[in-house]
């Protein structure tokens, strides 16, 4: 009975692989650059949010009230530890990125879609403008390697009879 039970077990692991969660290898690239954005994103708004808080604190404490124990040192630390760990986890996801032709165009459209930091919409124009020049020509130097690797290939030998 306890070798039966065994087996079973042991087949059931054996027929059911684990599959890893985080930046599988069967994630895209696309999936793949949207999360790395995505801790990216979550990781500055988390650590503005920690930081608005400390300094909600500090002023709480200026004015003669009792902040709970909140100050802007501890939400200082706080603010850099999530943003740390977020941005570590970006770059997991942006390291294990196989194609980066695209990712020019998708930085471009961040940097619009960004409060912006010169006014004026020169500055979002040129910079998608730029990315996805700089993706295209990626992708036509990769095509371009893509077609001598091809040509270079010896054709496959004629079958004997």
């Amino acid at each position: 009975m306890v070798k039966t039970l065994i087996t079973r077990k042991t087949r059931l692991a054996q027929a059911q692989p684990r599959s890893r969660v985080i930046a599988s290898k069967n994630m895209s690239d696309g999936k793949k650059s949207c999360l790395g954005f995505g801790f990216l994103i979550l990781g500055l708004v988390l650590a503005a949010a920690s930081l608005l808080v400390g300094g909600i604190g500090q002023l709480v404490e200026s004015l003669g009230g009792n902040a709970a124990g909140i100050s802007l040192r501890t939400s200082l630390y706080i603010a850099a530890g999530v943003f740390l760990v977020l941005f570590a986890a970006a770059i997991y996801f942006f390291a294990s990125i196989k194609d980066w032709t695209w990712l020019p165009a998708i930085a471009g459209g961040v940097y619009a879609v960004l409060p912006d930091l010169i006014l004026g919409p020169e500055d979002d124009a040129a910079a998608m403008v730029a990315g996805v020049a700089l993706s295209g020509l990626l992708s036509w130097l990769r095509s371009r390697n893509v077609q001598r690797s091809k040509l270079s290939r010896p054709e496959d030998p004629p079958e004997l009879l």
